[in-house]
């Protein structure tokens, strides 16, 4: 693990004074801040911890060590390991793992979601920009589920499908020019292939998702407030490519992700659900999965073809099961 032995001296003194509490806590499952590894997190892994950066001999374990999470060990994670004593803040949760897949040599992810219960449709962070198809908000339960990190790929598709039915051409664009009822062939054949039962996610799900799960922190859009960093939309196809020539999607992953490492559920493409469309209800509702019947599937997220409207985590409207468009795809939920 790399260090950091570029250190403030007030810091580290003003930190070593603060030993003379005497602090314990319990350690959690992953044994973050454990790192003596004696059982607890204590006042005791602070002075280990301060130890080892000041000798720069030694090994310590990063999944203790790093308490921050940021890919190093230094003097940030032992002030966030006496923040975290002192009761004044807890550890951000760790990245959920995501579970790779592979169809021929193509390799995709997917981001465990565990389950949780939020209010769905026009919060309050949607202002005036939400309208009468997102109302009234409701309170919804989803148990886990897996969702796919990215939408599905060209290469995925081709991989699978063997073909490739997109206007734009490329291996890392989603796909699209797929209807609703393509992407059940799809499915059917991915799960052929794999053996598993990857599926459409739910409007619930896929909101849930959208708004970073339960580790939520309120946003409008899929990852943050200002959508030019989340979302590949209008505004930044006019804009940052001007001059380029580009008009069209683009590779997946290449804006900022949400609080699960999602990406793309803002802008890009839109996204297929499995429910058919129909108006909310103000009831309290435990893995919704829509009507039993209608004219049109739902659709959620925005594309690259729209202003930032579109690319909001409550947005949501329909299509005939049989449209297809160069601004629609889809993201696999299992």
């Amino acid at each position: 693990m790399k260090r950091n032995h570029k250190y403030n001296l007030l810091a580290i003194i003003s930190l070593l004074m603060m030993l003379v509490w005497p602090l314990t806590a319990s350690a959690t499952g992953s044994q973050r801040g454990d790192v003596n590894s004696d059982g607890n997190v204590n006042i005791a892994d602070v002075t280990f911890l301060i130890d080892y950066l000041l000798s720069g001999q030694g090994e310590v374990d990063p999944a203790s060590a790093d308490v921050d999470r940021n890919g190093g060990i230094n003097i940030a994670d032992v002030t966030m390991l006496i923040d975290y004593l002192l009761g004044g803040v807890e550890f951000p949760p760790d990245e959920p793992e995501a579970e790779e897949f592979t169809v021929g040599d193509v390799t995709f992810a997917m981001v465990p979601v565990e389950g949780g219960t939020f209010m769905m449709g026009a919060t309050s962070e949607q202002g005036s920009d939400a309208n009468s198809r997102e109302l009234p908000v409701h309170q919804v339960t989803v148990s886990s589920f897996y969702i796919g990190q990215t939408e599905v790929t060209q290469a995925l598709w081709q991989a699978v499908m063997g073909d490739n039915p997109s206007y734009f051409h490329g291996p890392d664009l989603p796909v699209e020019q797929i209807s609703w009822e393509d992407c059940q062939a799809f499915i059917a054949q991915l799960n052929r292939l794999t053996g598993c039962t990857f599926r459409l996610p739910t409007e619930a799900e896929w909101e849930f998702a959208a708004r970073g799960g339960n580790e939520s922190q309120g946003y409008k859009y899929a990852g943050g407030n200002d959508p030019a960093s989340v979302a590949w939309y209008s505004y930044n196809d006019s804009w940052e490519l001007r001059g380029t020539g580009y008009y069209g999607t683009h590779a997946v992953a290449t804006r900022l992700p949400n609080e699960l490492m999602l990406h793309d559920m803002s802008g890009n493409v839109h996204e297929w659900c499995q429910d058919w469309y129909g108006d909310y209800s103000s009831a309290a509702v435990t893995d919704p999965t829509g009507p039993a019947g209608g004219t049109g599937r739902v659709y959620r997220g925005g594309s690259w073809y729209f202003d930032e409207w579109f690319c909001r985590v409550s947005f949501r409207n329909q299509f005939s099961p049989t449209y297809r468009s160069y601004g629609i795809g889809m993201r696999l939920a299992l």
